[in-house]
């Protein structure tokens, strides 16, 4: 492992895809191979490449199954509409929640 933090825009990429299945912080700085500690310092901060990286992954996973789930609704499939009906209300309230806590 390397003292100082310098990531390839490849290991911005693993980040992103190995956020976008659910994989923490922690273990992400473990499969890169780099300084746990200072990893977790950059991805605490909000706006950091790191932090941005782990957020982009996991929207764009959900954003494609949900919008997967759209179009099987869209087709008729009725299980498909109800789980994404039941997402989409998720993601209403989540954001109502933010706005209230955060002022987001």
């Amino acid at each position: 492992m390397e003292n100082q933090l310098r990531l390839a825009q490849e290991e911005f990429d693993s980040i992103e895809q190995l956020a976008g299945v659910g994989y923490t912080p922690e273990k992400i700085a473990q499969y890169l191979d780099v300084d746990k500690e200072l990893f977790m310092k950059r991805w605490h901060i909000k706006d950091s490449p790191i932090r941005y990286a782990y957020d982009k992954g996991a929207l764009q996973t959900e954003f494609n199954t949900l919008n997967q789930q759209r179009e099987l609704a869209e087709s008729g499939n009725i299980t498909a509409a109800q789980i994404f009906l039941k997402e989409k209300e998720r993601i209403r309230i989540d954001n109502i929640r933010k706005q209230c806590l955060f002022q987001e």
